[in-house]
């Protein structure tokens, strides 16, 4: 039974457009939930009505993720959305979707202007703000499955953060995620008046101020404070964008300072971020490597 036989009366199926060849939404969600059926809880269908179905997307682009690799993922009791088994190690993955926050408030990301007559500043700070935010909220999160016996300390625990909900956070350089737990800023470079560009480089920025005026840490996994994280799965892919490619566009950025590692090669099709942090040192390298 595809997904518009299994929830007749959804509105959001109901409303989505007839298919083009831009954008198949109605069989590129019913692609998505093939990979999904087993997995949906009895408010599925409510979730995808609200006014904010990209978490329930994202959990369905997540399952066709784990399944795609040949994983089998069942849902966690009372605790994170996922887990599967790696090796002998249960590897639970919580979901998330972070938001823009309050049109209107302070270090809300503010929509972007639709056929606006002139170029417009991306909120970069406001961004990483609502990225650092859902860390923190899932961390804590985390904490609390923890005492109540639904994870261990000897388990692996995965966040898994799409922000597809920002629009403006896709494309970002260096990307939002390593914003957020490496203390990276922008890119610059130095530009010397006779001989053009004689250097560049990415900025360190530990720290991002709120309109408050209190400083939010921008290196979460540069911290002994996360080491329950094993690592964050990463995406700025969003169920109605074209291109749709789930793979292309995540990535899986590897906690340095991790109690339970997760294994390098996790998600085969998804690239992989693994850091070398200098104990003592505020020094620290990361590389791309090799999943495969």
């Amino acid at each position: 039974m595809n997904i518009f036989e299994q929830y007749p009366n959804s509105r959001f199926l109901h409303d989505l457009p007839n298919d083009s060849e831009f954008f198949p939404l109605r069989k590129r969600i019913t692609d998505l939930f093939s990979f999904f059926d087993d997995l949906a809880d009895p408010n599925f269908q409510q979730e995808l009505d609200g006014n904010h179905p990209h978490a329930p997307l994202w959990e369905m682009m997540l399952a066709k993720i784990l399944k795609s690799e040949g994983y089998q993922p069942i849902r966690a009791n009372s605790g994170p959305d996922f887990v599967v088994e790696q090796d002998g190690k249960k590897i639970f993955i919580e979901a998330t979707c972070p938001m823009t926050g309050e049109e209107g408030k302070p270090d809300s990301v503010p929509p972007i202007l639709c056929g606006a007559p002139i170029a417009q500043d991306v909120p970069e700070e406001s961004i990483v703000l609502r990225i650092c935010n859902a860390l923190k909220k899932k961390t804590e999160q985390y904490a609390q499955f923890l005492d109540k016996g639904i994870v261990s300390a000897d388990d692996i625990y995965v966040i898994a953060i799409c922000s597809s909900r920002i629009d403006s956070a896709g494309g970002l350089w260096p990307p939002v995620i390593l914003r957020a737990t490496h203390g990276l800023g922008n890119p610059y470079v130095i530009v010397d008046r006779d001989q053009g560009v004689v250097g560049e480089g990415i900025e360190s920025r530990d720290t991002i101020p709120k309109a408050s005026g209190a400083k939010v840490d921008t290196t979460f996994f540069l911290s002994e404070d996360n080491s329950s994280i094993s690592a964050v799965l990463y995406s700025d892919c969003s169920f109605f964008s074209f291109p749709f490619d789930l793979y292309e566009n995540s990535m899986c950025v590897h906690n340095p300072k991790a109690r339970v590692p997760l294994h390098p090669g996790f998600i085969k099709r998804i690239e992989h971020i693994w850091t070398i942090y200098c104990h003592g040192t505020s020094q620290w390298r990361a590389y791309r490597i090799n999943s495969a």
